[in-house]
């Protein structure tokens, strides 16, 4: 949560797209993207992960 707070993004709003992308994650890459500094809360925006 501290990484996340750290790269600008809301705690909550990440867990929600973590739990709903993590499932589908089948590579090292689709993991890694999952990673908060890989994510930008604009990212969150597009992928309808906001509440």
């Amino acid at each position: 949560m501290e990484t996340a707070k750290a790269n600008g993004l809301e705690p909550w709003v990440y867990l929600n797209h973590l739990f709903e992308h993590l499932p589908t994650a089948k590579t090292p890459e689709a993991i890694a993207a999952l990673l908060p500094h890989n994510l930008k809360l604009d990212d969150l925006k597009r992928q309808g992960s906001i509440l």
